[in-house]
């Protein structure tokens, strides 16, 4: 107001025509919205408000009067945001007292298998849960809670509740006092978590375990007897190793040969069956088999059977077994995530293959010795980053409802299991995510992953302020309240607000994933110890490609001319492209260090394509292309068709 004024008295105007704009609060925004005829009973002259009209359109239109408005409207949010953060403050107030009388714990549940208590799993309907309980529980209470957690309407998989006897243990399996509190249990145990069992009993179980321990004698020749005389033509047989490992069914239709029939997998404890390990056990693979989403096969040679002697006892010695993962061409993001439900798949004792189906049922007929599974993980993972992440170059898993504490898990076992198989490293996820679920504090510059990972636009503004802050301020404001940023940022305090947005997108916002994580991918820390130089190692470029062609040592005119052609394709492609070639050659589209092995063939016309065998990383190419373009062509269209069927043997 005091320029507008200013300007006025330099017009010559009237001292009562600008105490009369005074009085009535007019200044630049005002007079912009009044009419000529509304200005005449301030400025009589018309030369007046021609000149005042366009001052106040200057005024409007200066830079340091958009900042002020931008500056204004930020100081607005800011308040918004300030008094809901109050009310928030004031109802957690109001509940802090009830929060201070209650105590978190961690309940789990055992059950009592004939040989000892077992803790049971997640996918049996155990798992470990964690509550808050009044300080002032005890163990009826606790009980009572957990009944309520593991038997849902009194029942579970495993029977009604009525059908056990049950109590409550500590984490030492000893039994709870009945009159001690949990806070009297805190204080003596100085724990930050306590963690609580409910143990189940069958009824009765004592008694029927001393009977067979009377009668295991008597009995046992006779059930020899009965399992040797009721052999069948076609049999399942049970692989044979000590503990609960899992069962697997192959269906013959002679004792001479095992076919590749697929079968699903089954553990001995959901089959609730018991058998001796030097008698083949007799049942039909039919009746047994459920809808399991992990298959598996036992496809080695069953030595140790006599065929002159099939009445007699069966031993069996058998090799390790392998697990068969069948996922469908389109389906492996979801399906390798169910898969790696199973914590044994990380096993590396475990022999893990994969068998690929199409959308017409029928099994692909590329035998898995890497390439397969190689071409999966670079499947899995480039959905993985489409429907799981957000960022740019370097990406960042986001919560989603339907992904709870189990799919993380699966997805760090993917991660782990593709490092520990194939060396292969999720290299789009920030470096820093895996560098503190794995080592723990994080070493990377936060801010150079944080630069990557916001748009280019972004980052161009971002990185212009750093050098002269008043640049691009508008953008920057917007910026700013994109990422939820709580202060007004100044020359003076931008640097450090940048590090705060990065910490709480990297580490803060990431920190329940990175709770399942961290003990899956622990072992891996020797590895990965160095985690920026994997990455770099991991990434594709030009150099290492072409350097990984091997040549025959020998070849002719036409096959050096078709060499010379893949060299120079190599070297013209972008980052994008190299990947392709690698996953077409190798399976994977990370350079994983392998050697890609070049032949040559006479295919020639309709015929004439790139033939690549991934699991011997092997690339086969045509000697009959007139010219370099016609080559390039041809390799572009395979490469960019996506569509890649597994059909050599």
């Amino acid at each position: 107001m005091e320029d507008l004024i200013l300007f006025l008295r330099e017009r010559n105007i009237p001292e009562s025509a600008i105490q009369r704009l005074q009085e009535d609060k007019i200044d630049t925004s005002v007079l912009l919205l009044m009419t000529d005829e509304q200005m005449r009973s301030f400025l009589p002259s018309y030369g007046d408000r021609l000149a005042v009209m366009g001052y106040c359109r200057r005024q409007e239109s200066e830079p340091t009067h958009r900042k002020s408005k931008l500056f204004e409207r930020l100081k607005s949010k800011l308040h918004k945001r300030q008094r809901t953060d109050n009310s928030e403050t004031d109802q957690q107030t109001t509940t802090k007292k009830t929060v201070q009388r209650q105590r978190k714990v961690e309940t789990g549940w055992m059950h009592h298998d004939g040989d000892g208590f077992v803790q049971m799993r997640t996918k049996k309907g155990g798992g470990t849960r964690k509550l808050s309980v009044p300080r002032d529980w005890k163990k009826k209470e606790l009980i009572e809670e957990a009944i309520l957690l593991f038997f849902q309407n009194g029942k579970n998989a495993h029977g009604t509740i009525s059908e056990f006897e049950v109590d409550l243990m500590n984490y030492q399996e000893m039994s709870l006092d009945e009159n001690s509190t949990v806070a009297e249990l805190y204080d003596a145990s100085k724990l930050t978590m306590i963690r609580f069992y409910l143990t189940t009993r069958k009824r009765g179980m004592d008694a029927v375990e001393e009977i067979s321990d009377t009668d295991a004698d008597t009995t046992e020749d006779t059930n020899n007897q009965d399992q040797n005389q009721n052999l069948p033509t076609s049999f399942s047989t049970i692989s044979q190793s000590s503990d609960a490992l899992d069962v697997i069914f192959v269906e013959s239709t002679g004792l001479s040969s095992v076919r590749d029939d697929v079968s699903h997998l089954h553990s001995m404890e959901d089959l609730n069956v018991t058998y001796d390990l030097n008698v083949s056990f007799q049942s039909s693979s039919a009746a047994l088999i459920d809808a399991s989403d992990v298959v598996t096969i036992f496809t080695e040679d069953i030595t140790g059977i006599d065929e002159q002697n099939l009445e007699d006892t069966l031993p069996l010695s058998l090799e390790p077994q392998k697990k068969i993962l069948v996922v469908h061409r389109g389906q492996i993001f979801s399906e390798f995530i169910a898969h790696f439900f199973d914590e044994s798949l990380t096993h590396m004792e475990n022999e893990v293959e994969v068998k690929l189906l199409l959308p017409n049922g029928q099994y692909e007929m590329g035998q898995d010795a890497g390439g397969v599974f190689r071409d999966c993980l670079s499947e899995f993972w480039h959905e993985f980053y489409e429907q799981c992440t957000l960022g740019n170059s370097f990406k960042v898993p986001f919560l989603r409802h339907d992904f709870g504490k189990e799919k993380w898990e699966s997805v760090g076992r993917i991660i782990y299991f593709g490092w520990q198989k194939e060396k292969y490293l999720p290299i789009k996820l920030a470096p820093v995510i895996l560098e503190q679920a794995i080592q723990g504090p994080v070493r990377s510059d936060l801010l150079n992953n944080f630069f990557k990972f916001v748009s280019e636009n972004e980052c161009a503004v971002l990185e212009n302020c750093r050098t002269d802050f008043y640049v691009n301020q508008e953008e920057l404001l917007d910026i700013m309240d994109n990422y939820s940023c709580r202060k007004i940022p100044t020359a003076e305090n931008f640097e450090q607000i940048l590090r705060e947005l990065a910490h709480k997108t990297f580490i803060q916002e990431l920190a329940y994933v990175l709770e399942q994580w961290a003990s899956i991918l622990e072992p891996l820390r020797r590895d990965l110890d160095e985690i920026e130089a994997v990455y770099t190692a991991l990434q594709p470029t030009v150099k290492k490609i072409v350097t990984s062609l091997k040549f025959p040592e020998e070849m002719n005119a036409n096959q050096k001319e078709i060499s010379k052609h893949l060299t120079t394709f190599l070297r013209q492609c972008d980052t994008k492209k190299q990947s392709l070639f690698l996953r077409f050659c190798t399976g994977s589209d990370l350079f994983i260090g392998k050697t890609i092995t070049i032949d040559f063939t006479d295919l020639k016309g309709f015929e004439r394509r790139p033939v690549a065998h991934t699991c011997g990383c092997f690339l086969r190419l045509s000697v009959h292309y007139d010219s370099y373009p016609d080559f390039r062509s041809e390799m572009n269209k395979i490469l960019e068709s996506n569509v890649w069927v597994m059909d050599i043997m």
